[in-house]
Protein backbone atom coordinates (compact mmCIF):
# COMPACT_ATOMS: atom_id res chain seq x y z
CA UNK A 1 0.00 0.00 0.00
CA UNK A 2 1.62 3.35 -0.99
CA UNK A 3 1.18 6.13 1.19
CA UNK A 4 1.90 9.76 0.06
CA UNK A 5 3.60 12.81 1.72
CA UNK A 6 0.51 15.16 3.17
CA UNK A 7 2.80 18.30 2.80
CA UNK A 8 3.06 17.77 -1.07
CA UNK A 9 -0.45 16.26 -1.59
CA UNK A 10 -2.92 18.66 -3.56
CA UNK A 11 -6.41 18.30 -2.01
CA UNK A 12 -9.99 19.22 -2.76
CA UNK A 13 -11.62 21.06 -0.49
CA UNK A 14 -14.21 18.80 1.30
CA UNK A 15 -16.97 19.45 4.30
CA UNK A 16 -17.40 16.88 6.38
CA UNK A 17 -19.72 16.53 9.87
CA UNK A 18 -19.55 20.46 10.33
CA UNK A 19 -15.77 20.96 9.14
CA UNK A 20 -13.74 21.91 6.15
CA UNK A 21 -11.56 19.25 5.11
CA UNK A 22 -9.17 18.74 2.88
CA UNK A 23 -9.85 15.30 0.84
CA UNK A 24 -7.80 13.13 -1.13
CA UNK A 25 -7.99 9.72 -2.27
CA UNK A 26 -4.34 8.63 -1.39
CA UNK A 27 -3.36 7.19 1.61
CA UNK A 28 -1.49 9.76 3.46
CA UNK A 29 1.87 8.66 5.27
CA UNK A 30 0.50 9.79 8.82
CA UNK A 31 4.29 10.85 9.76
CA UNK A 32 4.25 13.80 7.44
CA UNK A 33 0.74 15.36 9.07
CA UNK A 34 1.62 18.56 10.49
CA UNK A 35 0.81 19.15 13.87
CA UNK A 36 -2.67 21.06 14.55
CA UNK A 37 -4.09 18.55 11.49
CA UNK A 38 -6.14 15.61 12.60
CA UNK A 39 -6.30 12.61 9.32
CA UNK A 40 -9.17 10.33 9.29
CA UNK A 41 -9.65 7.70 6.76
CA UNK A 42 -13.24 7.50 4.67
CA UNK A 43 -14.73 3.99 4.39
CA UNK A 44 -17.24 2.96 1.41
CA UNK A 45 -19.25 -0.16 1.27
CA UNK A 46 -18.91 -0.87 -2.51
CA UNK A 47 -21.93 0.56 -3.37
CA UNK A 48 -20.14 4.32 -4.29
CA UNK A 49 -21.11 6.32 -0.93
CA UNK A 50 -19.02 6.99 1.87
CA UNK A 51 -20.45 5.16 5.14
CA UNK A 52 -17.62 5.60 7.98
CA UNK A 53 -15.14 7.86 9.21
CA UNK A 54 -12.31 6.44 10.95
CA UNK A 55 -8.77 7.19 12.37
CA UNK A 56 -7.49 3.75 9.76
CA UNK A 57 -9.15 1.98 7.04
CA UNK A 58 -7.49 -0.72 5.74
CA UNK A 59 -10.20 -2.19 3.98
CA UNK A 60 -12.58 -0.10 1.49
CA UNK A 61 -10.50 2.65 1.69
CA UNK A 62 -12.47 5.65 0.02
CA UNK A 63 -9.89 8.61 0.79
CA UNK A 64 -8.82 10.72 3.49
CA UNK A 65 -9.38 13.89 5.02
CA UNK A 66 -7.77 16.52 7.32
CA UNK A 67 -9.69 18.41 9.63
CA UNK A 68 -8.35 21.07 12.21
CA UNK A 69 -10.69 19.99 15.34
CA UNK A 70 -10.67 16.32 16.24
CA UNK A 71 -13.49 14.12 15.34
CA UNK A 72 -15.30 12.49 18.37
CA UNK A 73 -15.75 8.51 18.11
CA UNK A 74 -13.39 8.03 15.49
CA UNK A 75 -11.47 5.31 16.74
CA UNK A 76 -14.42 3.59 16.89
CA UNK A 77 -15.39 4.86 13.62
CA UNK A 78 -18.25 6.85 12.89
CA UNK A 79 -21.91 6.30 10.61
CA UNK A 80 -21.78 8.96 8.07
CA UNK A 81 -24.63 9.65 5.92
CA UNK A 82 -25.11 11.13 2.58
CA UNK A 83 -25.76 15.01 4.17
CA UNK A 84 -22.97 14.47 6.52
CA UNK A 85 -20.43 15.40 3.59
CA UNK A 86 -20.22 17.90 0.24
CA UNK A 87 -17.05 18.23 -1.91
CA UNK A 88 -16.55 22.15 -2.13
CA UNK A 89 -14.80 22.32 -5.51
CA UNK A 90 -11.56 24.03 -5.34
CA UNK A 91 -8.32 22.26 -4.99
CA UNK A 92 -6.08 23.87 -2.12
CA UNK A 93 -2.34 22.24 -0.58
CA UNK A 94 -2.16 21.58 3.18
CA UNK A 95 -0.35 24.89 3.72
CA UNK A 96 -3.21 26.95 2.36
CA UNK A 97 -5.23 24.75 4.60
CA UNK A 98 -3.41 26.11 7.62
CA UNK A 99 -2.61 29.46 6.78
CA UNK A 100 -6.61 29.83 5.71
CA UNK A 101 -8.53 32.41 8.12
CA UNK A 102 -11.84 31.06 9.46
CA UNK A 103 -14.59 33.49 7.87
CA UNK A 104 -16.37 36.16 10.43
CA UNK A 105 -19.84 36.91 10.11
CA UNK A 106 -20.54 40.63 10.04
CA UNK A 107 -24.52 41.34 12.18
CA UNK A 108 -25.36 44.85 12.44
CA UNK A 109 -28.02 45.87 15.20
CA UNK A 110 -30.80 48.09 13.03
Amino acid sequence: MCKVNAKTEEYETFFILGQDALFTNSRLDRTTIPEGLYAYDLRDECDGNINELKEFVLVNHWGTVLVKEPIAGAGQGVQIKANDYNYIGDTMTVDEFISEQPETVQTQTL
